[in-house]
Protein backbone atom coordinates (compact mmCIF):
# COMPACT_ATOMS: atom_id res chain seq x y z
CA UNK A 1 0.00 0.00 0.00
CA UNK A 2 1.66 3.20 -1.08
CA UNK A 3 0.68 6.08 0.19
CA UNK A 4 0.90 9.23 -1.98
CA UNK A 5 1.90 12.49 -0.17
CA UNK A 6 1.11 16.22 -1.87
CA UNK A 7 3.30 19.03 -0.77
CA UNK A 8 2.65 22.60 -1.60
CA UNK A 9 5.20 23.83 -3.86
CA UNK A 10 4.47 27.66 -3.03
CA UNK A 11 7.39 30.31 -4.04
CA UNK A 12 8.34 33.21 -2.38
CA UNK A 13 6.01 35.73 -4.98
CA UNK A 14 3.05 33.04 -4.39
CA UNK A 15 3.39 33.51 -0.85
CA UNK A 16 3.35 37.54 -1.13
CA UNK A 17 0.06 36.84 -3.04
CA UNK A 18 -1.38 35.06 -0.53
CA UNK A 19 -0.26 37.23 2.70
CA UNK A 20 -1.44 40.00 0.19
CA UNK A 21 -5.25 38.49 -0.26
CA UNK A 22 -5.24 37.60 3.59
CA UNK A 23 -4.59 40.93 4.57
CA UNK A 24 -7.44 42.54 1.91
CA UNK A 25 -9.52 40.26 3.63
CA UNK A 26 -9.17 40.53 7.43
CA UNK A 27 -7.85 44.27 7.47
CA UNK A 28 -10.01 46.39 4.75
CA UNK A 29 -10.45 49.29 7.28
CA UNK A 30 -6.34 49.18 8.01
CA UNK A 31 -5.18 49.32 3.97
CA UNK A 32 -5.60 53.31 3.40
CA UNK A 33 -3.90 53.83 6.81
CA UNK A 34 -1.13 51.69 5.65
CA UNK A 35 -1.09 53.12 2.17
CA UNK A 36 -0.86 56.55 3.45
CA UNK A 37 2.00 55.57 5.47
CA UNK A 38 4.02 53.68 2.84
CA UNK A 39 3.01 57.17 0.77
CA UNK A 40 4.88 59.41 3.48
CA UNK A 41 8.14 56.93 3.78
CA UNK A 42 8.76 57.15 -0.31
CA UNK A 43 8.10 60.92 -0.20
CA UNK A 44 10.40 61.15 2.76
CA UNK A 45 13.13 59.04 0.73
CA UNK A 46 12.66 60.71 -2.37
CA UNK A 47 13.28 63.92 -0.52
CA UNK A 48 16.36 62.79 1.65
CA UNK A 49 17.65 61.51 -2.00
CA UNK A 50 17.25 64.48 -3.86
CA UNK A 51 18.78 66.04 -0.87
CA UNK A 52 21.95 63.75 -0.88
CA UNK A 53 21.99 64.87 -4.53
CA UNK A 54 22.24 68.75 -4.42
CA UNK A 55 25.01 68.24 -1.48
CA UNK A 56 27.28 66.12 -3.27
CA UNK A 57 26.50 68.51 -6.33
CA UNK A 58 27.45 71.70 -4.05
CA UNK A 59 30.64 69.81 -2.69
CA UNK A 60 31.73 68.94 -6.37
CA UNK A 61 30.93 72.49 -7.06
CA UNK A 62 33.04 73.52 -4.29
CA UNK A 63 35.77 71.89 -5.22
CA UNK A 64 36.13 72.80 -8.13
CA UNK A 65 35.97 76.29 -7.72
CA UNK A 66 38.21 76.12 -4.79
CA UNK A 67 42.01 76.45 -5.60
CA UNK A 68 43.47 76.04 -2.33
CA UNK A 69 45.44 73.00 -3.44
CA UNK A 70 49.30 73.69 -3.25
CA UNK A 71 50.77 70.78 -4.70
CA UNK A 72 52.26 70.00 -8.11
CA UNK A 73 49.95 69.08 -11.00
CA UNK A 74 50.42 65.42 -11.84
CA UNK A 75 49.09 65.00 -15.32
CA UNK A 76 50.10 61.27 -15.41
CA UNK A 77 51.07 58.76 -13.43
CA UNK A 78 54.97 58.71 -11.70
CA UNK A 79 57.63 56.65 -13.59
CA UNK A 80 59.92 56.39 -10.45
CA UNK A 81 60.17 56.02 -6.59
CA UNK A 82 62.83 59.43 -7.25
CA UNK A 83 60.06 61.15 -9.40
CA UNK A 84 57.61 60.29 -6.80
CA UNK A 85 60.04 61.77 -3.74
CA UNK A 86 61.03 64.84 -6.01
CA UNK A 87 57.19 65.59 -6.71
CA UNK A 88 56.70 65.36 -2.86
CA UNK A 89 59.53 67.25 -2.06
CA UNK A 90 58.55 70.20 -4.53
CA UNK A 91 54.78 70.26 -2.91
CA UNK A 92 56.54 70.73 0.35
CA UNK A 93 59.65 73.49 -0.81
CA UNK A 94 62.09 70.97 0.02
CA UNK A 95 65.78 71.42 -1.57
CA UNK A 96 66.39 68.38 -3.77
CA UNK A 97 69.48 69.14 -5.01
CA UNK A 98 72.49 66.35 -4.28
CA UNK A 99 70.19 64.32 -2.08
CA UNK A 100 69.87 60.94 -1.95
CA UNK A 101 66.61 59.39 -2.02
CA UNK A 102 66.97 58.03 2.04
CA UNK A 103 67.43 61.90 2.78
CA UNK A 104 64.49 62.98 0.81
CA UNK A 105 62.31 60.71 2.70
CA UNK A 106 63.87 61.74 6.13
CA UNK A 107 63.45 65.33 5.22
CA UNK A 108 59.73 64.85 3.93
CA UNK A 109 58.56 62.52 7.25
CA UNK A 110 60.23 65.19 9.41
CA UNK A 111 58.12 68.07 7.52
CA UNK A 112 55.09 66.20 7.61
CA UNK A 113 55.90 65.38 11.30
Amino acid sequence: MSIMLFTLDIAGSEWFIILLAIIIVFVPSKISGISKTIGKFVGEYEKAKDNLINEKNNLIHQQSTNDSYVGPPVQRPVASEREKLEMIAKSLNLEIENKSDDELRNSISVHLK
